[in-house]
């Protein structure tokens, strides 16, 4: 059989149609292109961005610590003036300073936005600073700028009893049956290896025990929590507080002997400086009015049963004619003591004289079960032994060149009867 022909017409057709699906092909596959040039440069963008956010993110990271460090120290100098210059000192540190780079470190009190804007317990810190970009620079994004702020202001510290002696054996010594049941922190300074020394039938509790050196234990000890030992030695905390002046002498040798006052009528004492000291011998009602005792030279000694009260009192032990005295509290004694809520002796309730040296004789601040000791016991260069206690709705403070504890002794951190908080000062982050 032969073939039959195709018709000329029909193979015009079949080369159109061929012609046309290869064309469409072609133009699929230009699309297909496109779309992946596309697509890539979709995808290397958002590899440019996570990378370059990541880097930033990691840079805003240390940025956010030279801020919260600024804003801190800037909260620190509320009392004398120089937050600025505090601020960017202490962000230059951390490697922001201000001016150079691009750099910028503000430091606002009261703080410019958030929360505390009207705020001028409060010190704010911004720390900006132009980054460059590396894969954005592809998307023709050179640089962002990327900020941190932090927000702080100075409140109560987290301690209340500390030991200054920076290497004295047994700086504290806490012997016999003693319980201290303390709301705050426990600080030695001494780097001794007993700096710490505690022997007997003693309990402490507290939030906190640090010791720059280490401690020793001898017989039933319950320590809460176990001291930590290798601590960063601190400062004397009270050493912003200006002493008080010495007037001329407002008695001389005040003495008291036998019994004075009674129950429903205590003997008045007043404020001012006594040169020679105060001493009372026997049975004593006494009560201490407002403000400052100024104990030029003879100390402060008082015996037998006594009872004592005193709101809003300092007493400030300091040199006199008559050479040096200790404060000796003891006996059978009551005392009830407050230190002012306001001014500039607010919270110091004793104030020893920073000159006299730590050779010089130790004070001894004793009370019965009965007594309050609310305010701080200052003897930043002197020894001090202290058996008193401390309502629970109140506060004590001890700051000693060296501390001995022998009686039980309860130590408040309630400081809402202070208008400032507790005359230890610390800084915290609040923003």
């Amino acid at each position: 059989m032969m073939a039959s022909k195709v018709p000329a017409a029909h193979r015009k057709a079949v080369r159109r149609d061929t012609s046309n699906v290869m064309t469409m092909a072609a133009s699929a596959r230009g699309q297909v292109m496109v779309l992946i040039c596309v697509a890539l440069v979709v995808i290397v963008g958002m590899i440019a961005v996570v990378a370059d956010f990541g880097f930033m993110q990691h840079q805003r990271n240390m940025m956010q610590t030279a801020a919260d460090s600024a804003a801190m120290a800037g909260a620190e100098e509320l009392s004398y003036g120089d937050q600025v210059a505090a601020g960017q000192a202490d962000a230059a540190t951390n490697g922001y300073t201000n001016g150079q780079n691009g750099i910028t470190v503000a430091i606002n009190n009261p703080p410019s936005t958030g929360p505390n804007t009207s705020n001028a317990a409060y010190v704010e810190a911004i720390v900006t600073m132009p980054e460059p970009t590396y894969f954005l620079r592809v998307l023709g994004v050179r640089s962002i700028s990327v900020s941190a702020r932090a927000a702080a202001y100075e409140g109560s510290g987290p301690n209340c009893l500390y030991v200054l002696d920076p290497t004295a054996s047994s700086a504290m010594s806490v012997t016999g049956n003693v319980n201290i049941q303390s709301g705050c922190g426990l600080l030695v300074d001494s780097s001794a290896s007993n700096g710490l020394a505690i022997t007997g039938n003693v309990t402490i509790t507290a939030p906190t025990i640090g010791v720059v050196g280490n401690y020793t234990s001898t017989g039933n000890i319950s320590l809460t929590p176990t001291p930590k030992t290798g601590v960063i030695a601190a400062s004397d905390p009270l050493a912003y507080v200006a002493e008080p002046s010495v007037g001329s002498c407002a008695h001389t040798s005040f003495s008291l002997n036998g019994n004075t006052g009674s129950s429903s009528s205590f003997y008045q004492l007043y404020a001012g400086t006594y040169c020679g000291g105060i001493s009372v011998n026997g049975n004593s009602w006494l009560n201490f009015n407002a403000g400052t005792y100024v104990l030029a030279g003879g100390g402060m000694t008082i015996n037998g049963n006594a009872v004592m009260t005193g709101t809003g009192v300092t007493f400030y032990n300091t040199k006199g004619t008559v050479g040096y005295g200790a404060i000796s509290l003891s006996g059978n004694s009551q005392a009830n003591f407050s230190a002012p809520t306001s001014g500039p002796l607010a919270g110091i309730l004793f104030f020893q004289d920073r000159s006299i040296p730590s050779t010089a004789a130790g004070s001894t601040i004793t009370g019965n079960s009965s007594s309050t000791f609310n305010g701080a016991i200052y003897f930043a260069t002197t020894a001090v032994t202290f058996n008193g206690n401390s309502a629970v709705n109140g506060y004590s403070i001890v700051v000693a060149d060296k501390l001995v504890i022998n009686g039980n002794s309860t130590v408040g951190n309630n400081y809402s009867s202070l208008a400032n908080g507790s005359p230890i000062k610390g800084t915290i982050l609040a923003e």
